[in-house]
């Protein structure tokens, strides 16, 4: 049966995906995901498509005037529709056996009709190192809070960070470190979580030593807790 929903599967995400700068897990996150919902699936062709002609457009531009790397890579458009072709066809045959979704229940066994429908639930995902960006964020999410509260509305709400986001969550960006932990300690319905991968990723290729706030959980797989959240129906808000 397909998700009701194809689109709660951010582009972002996807385009990763496509690009393949996910972890094994995390792929067989989507996978498992796409061998589901055949409009989701549709939607990855589309965009693996997409970018094999948005590189084709680069055959039209004289060489003197290419970046080297594609001067050095140059694709014909036989090769490109044939990659595009390959592609979704991997995603038709290649997800065979892959392990579907378990039986209704979440990660701490609850079944979907024993949540309460009532309750609001948002996901905000950080992937940029952008510390403006994540002020403004916070402060939406701030106003966000305070208004459920003053109508006495249950909302829970997880920030998610994985890529740049992670280097926001430390004490190198004051700024957000005071933010955070006022709103910890206002809201107990609010949470933060890091990426481990990521967090080893940019201690393997930059020598990165990331420190995070006391307020901040570890979790294994960002991305994998954000299609988590989302097939259980939260809210998805880009940070």
């Amino acid at each position: 049966m397909q998700d009701k929903n194809p689109e709660d599967v951010s582009d972002e995400l996807l385009n990763s995906f496509v690009d393949h700068q996910l972890t094994s897990e995390e792929r067989q996150e989507i996978l498992s995901r796409l061998k589901r919902d055949r409009v989701l699936s549709d939607r990855v062709c589309e965009l693996q498509h997409l970018k094999e002609m948005t590189r084709l457009a680069f055959d039209d531009i004289p060489p003197s005037r290419l970046p080297k790397r594609v001067i050095e890579e140059p694709r014909s458009l036989p090769r490109m529709v044939a990659a595009a072709a390959i592609f979704c066809l991997g995603l038709l045959l290649g997800m065979v056996g892959l392990p579907q979704w378990g039986n209704g229940e979440d990660r701490n066994g609850q079944t979907a009709s024993a949540r309460n429908d009532s309750l609001t639930k948002v996901l905000v995902h950080l992937s940029s190192a952008d510390e403006a960006a994540a002020l403004n964020t916070l402060g939406n999410l701030e106003q966000m809070l305070a208004e459920y509260r003053s109508k006495g509305e249950p909302v829970l709400v997880e920030v998610i960070a994985n890529g740049g986001g992670v280097k926001l969550l430390g004490p190198d960006t004051p700024a957000i470190a005071e933010r955070i932990a006022h709103l910890s300690a206002s809201y107990d319905n609010l949470s933060f979580a890091a990426c481990r991968n990521t967090i080893e990723q940019l201690q393997l290729t930059e020598g990165a030593r990331i420190q995070l706030l006391p307020e901040v959980k570890l979790i294994d797989s960002g991305v994998v807790e954000v299609i988590r959240r989302q097939r259980d129906g939260w809210a998805y808000i880009r940070g």
